[in-house]
């Protein structure tokens, strides 16, 4: 009672409102509380937004647009506003796929496309105008090498600490993916498998068959003496 009484006392000395312009003012002073609901059910439904991925085999296997953004693959599909619908992963197997998908998911929070690709590419391209300064000498802040703040580093040993066969079929879908850090981080797990074996060894390891004959094997270290070298 007390609003349409000060509604009715500012009105005093002015026209009377038609009907339209008492609507009008109505819808201007406060908005429906339905209208807000809607923008609140929209603004949650783009949080929750699943990319939808497909295999070779037809398996679906959904990840969310912020984890999605880890892979610059479907990264450029949703910048290009073309990530609707079924978006197929070619020669990756479901189970090898929701594990990349658990890699997105734990990465993306923390994920910065551009820092990343700094790290990668430390060096611009040249030539490079420096703007000038008044001191050449610039402070020094020391980076612990060793920090892991978010617990993605001991995420990914663990995360690559499987068998060959699946490590192998993680590099193949991080390099599908074009994600360029997982692809780094596998590839430098297998390097470090390598590391210190003998041919012998790396065979064993990683179940390769020796195809060569004593006699090639012979001429192959006859001719890269330098590789066999201690």
């Amino acid at each position: 009672m007390a609003s349409t009484a000060t509604a009715a006392e500012d009105r005093k000395g002015k026209r009377p409102m038609n009907p339209e312009e008492d609507e009008a003012e109505a819808a201007t002073a406060a908005p429906p509380a339905a209208a807000a609901q809607e923008g609140e059910v929209k603004e949650q439904g783009e949080e929750g937004e699943k990319l939808l991925l497909v295999t070779d085999d037809g398996e679906e296997v959904r990840i969310s647009v912020a984890a999605g953004r880890v892979s610059a693959m479907l990264r450029g599909m949703i910048e290009d506003d073309c990530a609707t619908g079924r978006i197929p992963v070619q020669g990756v197997h479901a189970d090898v796929l929701k594990l990349i998908v658990e890699y997105c998911e734990k990465h993306a929070p923390h994920f910065d496309p551009e820092a990343s690709a700094r790290d990668r590419y430390p060096f611009p391209p040249f030539p490079v105008e420096l703007p000038p300064s008044a001191s050449s000498i610039k402070p020094v802040t020391f980076v612990d090498p060793d920090a892991d703040p978010h617990g993605l580093k001991a995420f990914d040993k663990k995360f690559l600490d499987v068998d060959n066969s699946t490590l192998f079929e993680i590099i193949m879908a991080a390099n599908y993916l074009n994600i360029e850090d997982l692809l780094d981080d596998a590839c430098t797990a297998v390097a470090d498998k390598m590391r210190g074996k003998s041919p012998e060894e790396i065979r064993e390891i990683f179940e390769i068959e020796n195809d060569y004959t004593p006699e090639q094997e012979a001429e192959v270290r006859r001719e890269n003496a330098w590789a066999f070298e201690d």
